[in-house]
């Protein structure tokens, strides 16, 4: 199949993006540290859930309605630089309080809340969707089937689910937590500091060109 290369390619990109550091990241590797596997899991899923949401917007040409209305594009960016912002002064204020004392315990925060938190990071960073459009403009051949880009969003929903996943089951053990509560003060601060940058990186680079 000659698409195959270029669905590979495709594949690895998006790999390396998500193993880049970035919000979704960083949340991964905090979350995970602090409650069990099956929440981090399911933020996982949220994750993924949001990229792909992204990548069909992409798919159907929402970059080009974005072009045309800047104005949602600039709105989403702030509203979701905003997002961030709370998310990393979050962490900064709850980085004394005590983490949980063990690797099956999920502190406050339930699968459904974990699953919202995830959808609503990645939802809230529409650049990537601007990749995505990116990266089907470099890979996709207009003369491919309609199975292949039908194919795209269940690809990268596997991909970005399972990645973090991944993290997710490599961090959630006990000598992990054990880590991250001797020193979760310094974490939880460095964590909010990088979704603080980021979050005012969008807000204040809402004008920016999409693409």
């Amino acid at each position: 199949m000659r698409s195959l290369p270029s669905l590979l390619a495709f594949m690895g990109v998006r790999l390396l993006a998500v193993a880049s550091p970035s919000p979704a990241f960083v949340a991964t590797v905090q979350l995970s540290v602090q409650h069990s596997r099956r929440v981090g899991v399911l933020h996982a899923l949220g994750l993924g859930v949001a990229a792909t949401i992204w990548a069909i917007a992409a798919l159907v040409g929402l970059e080009a309605l974005f072009v045309r209305l800047t104005w949602l594009y600039k709105l989403l960016q702030f509203g979701g630089g905003t997002y961030l912002l709370y998310m990393g002064v979050q962490s900064w204020r709850r980085a004394k309080d005590a983490g949980p004392e063990t690797s099956g315990s999920t502190g406050k925060l339930t699968g459904a809340e974990a699953f919202r938190r995830g959808l609503a990071l990645n939802i809230s960073n529409p650049k990537v969707m601007v990749f995505f459009a990116s990266i089907f403009a470099a890979v996709l051949d207009p003369a491919w089937p309609g199975w292949i880009r039908m194919s795209l969003p269940g690809i990268i929903l596997v991909n970005e689910t399972l990645w973090y996943a991944m993290l997710t089951v490599v961090l959630s053990t006990v000598r992990s937590q054990t880590a991250y509560r001797r020193a979760k003060k310094w974490i939880d601060r460095a964590a909010g500091t990088f979704l603080v940058v980021f979050g005012c990186r969008l807000v204040w680079g809402r004008g920016e060109k999409l693409g």
